[in-house]
């Protein structure tokens, strides 16, 4: 790959003329006098690249007062990062619906949150304060559903940590022609309906209650030794399904399938709207869920988002809302330039480019505007 490409910033590959038009649609850069949105943007995506941990480190990096940087997190509309996710996510498209991919099943979308700590003083919100017992602690959930078979995140959204994960996914964006797979905290009717009225079907895992448990009993004691699908049976929904879900859901043809996987031994319930799913299938899709997980592993991991130093929602949001952003360019840079390596490999290229300018005496955008970032600061944060 060629030195200049290496270097590109990834704020450049955002489109200047929706970019704009964004700005100008939310108005986000109105009244301002320092730090433009665009120079925010870049600048947090810096951060995250960097995984720069504290805005103290920020203003070092980047020569922006801590107390500015703040102040714009705080005030720049949440709604704005979010749309401006949508806008690479629809360049990503644009770049792969022409592509041929080989998939057993449809498109398949992984859904699931993961709670992240946040500064103590959001512990008096009650939606983001921890359960009892964990002291005056507070945490954000971001909940995703992550593209498996691309590898991008398709849609997302910033909830206090206290809020189930159900009605979070209620509001996600749900699409038509792809399989849906999560965990038991999503069984829920009416999340299940809205994923058939969308033109979509699902996979998921049920919860053992007292009439489950005794059909895993009898199963089993049928099964003796024997590994797989061990129980296939259509499934019809109880009689508490909501009037306005009642008809989709009675229209719906379920698929119940009871397996002992052969590796760990464990059993697990699934249950599919799909009925073009074998019980193999329907099993092997819900073992690809684990990738959501590895999203979840890669932002805290590599763009240290375990903890959170923000003390204020929107602020919260904004910052979650780029670190959605900096994976969605990053997987737009690999297509691009038909990066062979791993997400990874290319976000530490791009870190190892900012410390050898750094070095230079190059600077990012800092730099830019007069103000070079100090050696040192960048040097600290090395992966």
């Amino acid at each position: 790959m060629a030195e200049h490409r290496k270097d590109r910033s990834l704020f450049q590959l955002i489109d200047k003329k929706k970019f704009d038009a964004l700005v100008e649609k939310w108005g986000v850069d109105a009244g301002v006098r320092t730090l433009s949105t665009a120079e925010l943007v870049d600048g947090l995506l810096n951060c995250l690249t960097l995984k720069l941990g504290s805005l103290r480190e920020a203003e070092a990096v980047l020569g922006v007062r801590r107390s500015t940087l703040s102040d714009a997190m705080k005030e720049r509309c949440s709604g704005f990062f979010q749309e401006l996710c949508d806008v690479v996510l629809l360049d990503i498209r644009g770049r792969t619906n022409d592509r041929k991919v080989k998939r057993a099943v449809r498109e398949l979308l992984a859904v699931d949150s993961s709670e992240i700590d946040v500064h103590g003083s959001m512990f008096d919100i009650p939606a983001w304060a921890k359960k009892r017992g964990e002291g005056n602690k507070a945490a954000g959930k971001l909940h995703v559903a992550w593209n498996v078979d691309g590898g991008w995140v398709e849609d997302f959204s910033v909830t206090g940590g206290r809020k189930h994960d159900s009605p979070a996914a209620k509001k996600l964006s749900l699409a038509s022609g792809k399989t849906y797979v999560f965990d038991r905290a999503y069984n829920d009717y009416a999340f299940w309906a809205l994923i058939l009225q969308a033109g979509s079907h699902f996979v998921t895992r049920l919860r053992l209650c007292a009439a489950y448990k005794r059909l895993q009993a009898r199963v089993l004691a049928e099964a003796g030794d024997r590994d797989g699908v061990l129980f296939d049976e259509v499934f019809s929904p109880g009689a508490e399904v909501a009037p306005k879900y009642r008809e989709t859901i009675r229209l719906a043809r379920f698929r119940r399938v009871i397996y002992r996987d052969p590796e760990t031994k464990r059993v697990f319930h699934f249950l599919s709207s799909d009925p073009t799913l074998t019980a193999l299938q329907i099993a092997a899709v819900y073992k690809r869920r684990w990738a959501v997980e590895l999203l979840f592993r890669w932002l805290k991991g590599h763009l240290g988002l375990r903890r959170l130093p923000m003390k204020n929602r929107n602020a919260i949001e904004v910052l979650l809302a780029v670190a959605v952003l900096l994976q969605l360019l990053l997987r737009l840079k690999q297509i691009i330039e038909n990066y062979g390596g791993t997400l990874w490999q290319l976000l530490r290229a791009i870190r190892a480019a900012h410390h050898r300018k750094a070095l230079s005496g190059g600077g990012s955008a800092a730099g830019q505007r007069g103000r070079a970032p100090p050696a040192a600061a960048l040097t600290r944060r090395a992966s």
